[in-house]
């Protein structure tokens, strides 16, 4: 349990450093005036590798450029995190999309052009 505690302090503080770097540091166009978000980091237990998800609230459709732009700068992202942690090791970062938000949006646009009638009762046919 201890340990578990210990990952998600350490998660929580790459996710911190990774909006700081991007929204402060990194000079590439695309990421300006974007809301790059980092839905999941999940950091190997000897801190060798972090697999983050990104997604881009608002413009989904730069994100594969936005991704590729980021693993470009793994080398400039770690250096500036090790500037700024105390831990012996900082993680290879594999960035990669999440289109979960997108995904979810679709999903709900398609079942609200559907057009189905309540049931005498007002729930779905089968449910009790």
């Amino acid at each position: 349990m201890p340990d578990d505690i210990r990952m998600k302090r350490i998660e929580a503080f790459f996710r911190e450093e990774l909006a700081r770097l991007v929204s402060r540091e990194l000079r590439d166009p695309i990421f300006e005036s974007k809301i790059i978000s980092f839905s999941e980091i999940d950091v190997s237990r000897d801190l060798s590798n972090a697999n983050v998800r990104v997604t881009v609230l608002g413009d989904e459709s730069r994100l594969t450029e936005i991704v590729k732009a980021l693993n470009a700068a793994t080398s400039f992202i770690r250096s500036e995190i090790m500037k700024v942690s105390d831990f012996r090791k900082v993680p290879k970062f594999r960035f990669h999309e999440d289109r979960t938000i997108e995904t979810a949006s679709k999903i709900e646009s398609i079942l609200d052009t559907l057009d189905i009638p309540p049931g005498e009762d007002g729930g779905l046919k089968g449910s009790d």
